[in-house]
């Protein structure tokens, strides 16, 4: 019985041990979003984020901050060439974290604390599609301009200083330091509609009350140090498809 009882605590410091490695986010929230259990009224279909979406999710991003740091924008009373408009790029802890939220099947943000990183506060687009037949694939371009369409309700007065309102996802798309992207995605059946939820988070966050969504200024006059820009990436033997992104050259280095 004495060798009974010690096997079982031992089994059972082992699974707390465990639970705490998993869940190293608790720090930042009880009810950290990578931390909760499954949701058991949800009957995920599909999950996940495949390779090539994971290109597209963060080139279609980078083709509309371009598009702002470049000044092609005309919405919005047309928006001003941007300074120090950073290239986007994938990543792996904000996916984990977005897939986790994905996968909870309810519509809605989680708290900044429940998605909170060592490196950044992480901010946060989510989006929501139902369809009465199973869909081929996911909505991801679509997803990215409902978000850059809220430019419609932006006016460049904002920019600087940052005054939220109803335009939240396509400031958080284009806000110049927010450089790091992941997203996660969940397939699911409710009320007899297929229903697609996607999540992407972004670090750092963007949508700062009375900070500046980008410094306006000649393109890439104002990039951080560690990055390029444009044809200049060149000298570093880097390759950017994008003349108006600061591109970070060394990520490791990279830290503002």
């Amino acid at each position: 019985m004495k060798y009974r009882v010690q096997a079982i605590i031992a089994v059972l410091f082992v699974s707390f041990a465990s639970c705490s490695a998993v869940c190293k986010y608790l720090k930042f929230s009880p009810i950290h979003t990578y931390c909760k259990p499954p949701n058991p009224q949800c009957r995920l279909l599909d999950t996940g984020v495949e390779e090539e979406d994971k290109d597209l999710i963060v080139r279609v991003h980078n083709e509309y901050r371009d598009k702002v740091a470049t000044g092609r924008e005309t919405a919005a009373g047309g928006m001003p060439t941007a300074a120090n408009m950073m290239e986007m790029v994938w990543d792996d802890e904000l996916a984990a974290i977005a897939q986790k939220h994905a996968e909870t099947c309810k519509f809605h943000h989680d708290c900044y604390a429940c998605r909170q990183v060592d490196r950044f506060i992480v901010g946060q687009n989510i989006y929501m599609s139902m369809s009465y037949n199973y869909p081929e694939k996911s909505n991801w371009r679509q997803m990215i301009k409902a978000f850059y369409d809220e430019i419609e309700q932006f006016d460049k007065k904002f920019i600087k200083p940052f005054v939220f309102g109803s335009y939240g996802h396509f400031t958080q798309v284009v806000w110049a330091k927010s450089w790091r992207v992941g997203c996660g995605r969940s397939l699911y059946k409710a009320k007899g509609w297929f229903t697609s939820f996607l999540v992407c988070n972004y670090g750092p966050a963007g949508n700062m009350m009375g900070d500046e969504m980008y410094k306006a200024g000649r393109t890439c006059s104002a990039c951080p140090s560690n990055t390029c820009c444009g044809s200049s990436c060149g000298r570093y033997g880097i390759n950017s498809d994008y003349e108006g992104l600061c591109k970070v050259i060394d990520e490791d280095a990279f830290k503002k």
